[in-house]
């Protein structure tokens, strides 16, 4: 153990604990107010590593964590607590039409709540309907969420209430109004939490026409983030200055309006070039001493009714706004938070796992695809289309597809498809244009009276699903059998494509899989 993690056992009064102790107890730093912060559960996969991995920053001080892991949680609530953040507000995925719960939400249900100090920190639900195209809930779907939400959240010790009523955030909340009205999503709000077996406190993302929200059941609103405030027409770039007295103007606006209690967000910044690279929005020269400055603004528009600010957010580090410690920043961010909303909180020691000379479960191969991998690859596109290695695949649930090492069509594996995922799809999909030749395949074989299907998925040049598929073919050969196709591509909407397999009927293997794309 290095001198330096000694000096910290002797601060920290840790003489005697091993690694399965730490990290050590939490010291919460006590606020005046109730300060929270989003939480993007986004790292549930090596491959969702890669955009930051290849960009070389930031790099979180944990590592490459995997975010359902406990004790990473652990870590992050310690952290949290003793820079005075009260509670998390998680990103919570959820397909309404069918009621699955996304493998997103791992790191609050593996995670958070199975955490050894979850007790030391509050939690709530920020329900991200931000579905591509139009929605049409009904009334069941909705009833379902809140059952959900009951059976999984609501009766939780640590789950956050305002005013006797569990805080639910809604990243869209007019769209419950556009498909029920104001006054059926009134009614609907009441049968909610029937369902939810509590009164619901509803933060909706949306500042103007309050009057209307609140008629519709919402309690009150705040935002996720003005990230593109005072950015000038058509520019990339803007100093976070005018991000700063940009958010100012949105918190007067919302405050004088003053239907609905508001609750300030605040935001270390915003440079989203791990994600999208030369189309990104950045707000250059942040740093932590103006980040202390928009916090101390945001306590003069603090609503003494719910009396909270909310910070955006814990860990985007895609999009380059978080106050997760990292190596380029320290802690930073959490300190001018702690400083701003904590003044009366004494000196603290942040202990990390790389002081005290532990670990944290973390992804040891991140698939930083190169080109050089490319070119060994004679232009196939994929990551890993060998299965060689563990990461680029996972199955419709985002976990660990099965390797199987018994007869791979080439290398040392395949991948098997058996009961319960018999499917798996590429972690990342591929860029597409119209006019480009497009080949796609895979090596498939199947057990006797199974069958086995070979797809595309197409996405959006934003990411999104675009909510259909590209069929390449299928088989229900027991010999390995290359399924195909070569098209021109004709779908201008579609920007980008996976590979899926889904197997029925009983097990199927998959090897050496592709799609090469030519101009």
């Amino acid at each position: 153990m290095t001198s330096l993690a000694l000096v910290l056992i002797a601060l920290l009064g840790l003489a005697g604990v091993g690694q399965t102790d730490l990290p050590p107890t939490p010291q919460p730093a006590a606020s005046p107010l109730l300060v929270g912060s989003y939480y993007f559960p986004g790292h549930f996969n090596a491959a969702r590593w890669v955009p930051m991995a290849q960009n070389g920053w930031p790099v979180p001080v944990l590592g490459w964590y995997r975010d359902g892991e406990p004790e990473v949680a652990d870590w992050h609530i310690k952290w949290a607590v003793e820079h005075g953040i009260d509670f998390f507000a998680f990103d919570w995925y959820y397909d309404y039409r069918s009621g699955q719960v996304s493998i997103h939400n791992s790191a609050l249900d593996q995670g958070f709540l199975r955490a050894r100090y979850r007790d030391q920190m509050r939690f709530g639900v920020f329900w991200c309907n931000e579905e591509a195209g139009p929605v049409d809930y009904t009334e069941e779907q909705m009833l379902r969420m809140a059952r959900v939400w009951r059976e999984r959240y609501l009766g939780q010790p640590n789950y956050l209430k305002i005013k006797d009523g569990a805080v639910v955030w809604v990243s869209q909340p007019r769209r419950l109004i556009e498909r029920f009205g104001v006054e059926g999503c009134a009614a609907l709000i009441r049968r909610m939490e029937a369902e939810a077996g509590t009164r619901l406190f509803l933060v909706a993302l949306a500042q103007h026409d309050q009057k209307s929200l609140k008629a519709a059941g919402y309690s009150a609103c705040s935002a996720y983030n003005y990230a593109s405030i005072n950015l000038p027409p058509g520019a990339r770039q803007a100093p976070y200055d005018t991000m700063v007295s940009g958010y100012e103007t949105m918190w007067r606006q919302a405050r004088d309006e003053g239907v609905l209690p508001f609750i300030p967000p605040v935001s270390p910044g915003w440079d989203s070039r791990p994600w999208y690279g030369d189309k990104a929005m950045v707000r250059t020269g942040a740093r932590p001493e103006k980040f202390r400055a928009m916090c101390e603004a945001a306590k003069r528009y603090v609503d003494p009714e719910v009396n909270a600010v909310i910070a955006e957010c814990w860990n985007e580090f895609g999009e380059g706004s978080y106050l997760e410690p990292t190596e380029q920043h320290g802690f930073g961010y959490l300190d001018a938070l702690r400083d701003a909303f904590c003044p009366d909180s004494p000196n603290h020691v942040d202990p990390t796992p790389h002081s005290l000379g532990v670990s944290v479960p973390v992804y040891d191969d991140i698939p930083v695809f190169t080109a050089a991998d490319l070119a060994a690859q004679d232009g196939n596109l994929l990551y890993n289309p060998g299965f060689e290695r563990r990461w680029g695949w996972v199955n419709y649930g985002g976990g660990d597809v099965v390797f199987d090492e018994t007869g791979p069509h080439g290398g040392r594996r395949s991948v098997k498809l058996d009961a319960p995922e018999p499917n798996l799809k590429s972690a990342t999909p591929v860029p597409v244009k119209v006019g480009a030749t497009v080949e796609v395949w895979a090596w498939i074989r199947c057990a006797p009276g199974a069958s086995a299907e070979l797809k595309c998925a197409l996405f959006g040049d934003d990411g999104r699903w675009l909510g259909r598929y590209l069929e390449i073919g299928a088989t229900a050969g027991t010999e390995w059998t290359r399924v195909a196709r070569a098209l021109t591509w004709a779908e201008a909407e579609a920007a980008k494509i996976d590979l899926e397999v889904v197997a029925r009927g009983g097990a199927a293997w998959v090897d050496d899989v592709g799609i090469r794309v030519k101009p």
